[in-house]
């Protein structure tokens, strides 16, 4: 049986490199036989917002799309629906909304072997 990995990510998408770097990590474990879940939790939500121009406001590149092939790479990617609600966004505004609760959250994470963390 595959050992599990929860990437967990709740830095802002811009700014800085932490969202490349989880996404280069989320990218690589499956490759290794690890069962991957990415959850995006605080301000790292925003890396789904739908229509973003971070280009033209930050000259700063989107992981945006990247994030949406992650079915392409191995791993599944979820949302914490309580950071979704406490930044007054909906499902809707995201271009991917799988979600999960804090229970759900909670249990995902006691069902891991290892939990990275950025």
């Amino acid at each position: 049986m595959a050992k599990k990995v929860a990437i967990v990510v709740s830095k802002a998408p811009y700014g800085s490199a932490i969202m490349g770097e989880a996404f280069r990590a989320a990218m690589g474990l499956p490759s290794v036989g690890l069962e991957t879940n990415v959850v995006l939790e605080g301000d790292a939500v925003f890396a789904l917002l739908k229509n973003q121009k971070p280009k033209e406001a930050l000259d700063f590149g989107s992981l945006h799309d990247a994030w949406l092939q992650f079915e392409d790479y191995g791993f599944s990617l979820y949302v914490h629906k309580p950071s979704v609600e406490a930044r007054g966004l909906t499902c809707e505004q995201l271009s991917h909304c799988q979600t999960l609760d804090d229970a759900e959250f909670k249990k995902m994470l006691r069902d891991m072997d290892a939990i990275l963390r950025f």
